[in-house]
């Protein structure tokens, strides 16, 4: 159960980690917004612009809201064109018109690169990726095959694989391995 939590962990990682990357590559030639508006009073939005994600909390003046989420895919006008704090990442509060929506909002903010995400969702899959090498190998091993081919190595006595020429360890190798693990 819990190799099956972590490969589904992995792969969801590297499913957002694909999309980090096709939003970082948008984000120099337009603005993908996402806004979720739960009431007339507060609205969330997501932002990719500028090789930045733009997560936004938003109270609005009064106006006429539809609750749900919204998603806008047209080159709008940007507000982060410069980036204030440190190798991307910035914190802001203040009021600001909206470009999708008036009137002015006073927000809360917070920015963060694209390099900085890809980075955070490339790592689980590069782990999960490591572990399952060395659990093959030590497979391979306990059943007395080539830790790299799979070679069956039974009766191999040169230190060598045979079929690929890696050297053999010990343990592969050896008349002390249970050779009833083969099928």
């Amino acid at each position: 159960m819990r190799r099956r939590l972590s490969t589904l962990a992995a792969a969801i990682s590297l499913l957002v980690c694909l999309v980090t990357v096709v939003l970082w590559a948008r984000s120099y030639r337009g603005c993908d917004v996402l806004i979720r508006e739960s009431s007339p009073l507060d609205r969330f939005l997501v932002s990719s612009e500028f090789g930045v994600l733009v997560f936004e909390i938003e109270w609005p003046r009064p106006a006429k809201v539809q609750a749900g989420w919204s998603y806008f895919d047209n080159p709008l006008p940007r507000r982060f064109g410069q980036h204030d704090g440190l190798l991307g990442f910035a914190g802001y509060t203040g009021a600001a018109r909206h470009y999708l929506l008036l009137p002015p909002t006073v927000l809360w903010g917070m920015t963060m690169p694209h390099w900085f995400a890809f980075l955070a969702t490339a790592i689980p899959p590069a782990l999960w990726l490591t572990r399952r090498r060395a659990v093959v190998e030590r497979r391979r091993m306990n059943q007395g095959c080539c830790p790299d081919c799979g070679y069956n190595l039974k009766g191999n006595t040169s230190g060598t694989c045979p079929e690929c020429g890696a050297p053999v360890p010990r343990s592969a190798n050896s008349s002390s391995i249970a050779w009833s693990n083969l099928k």
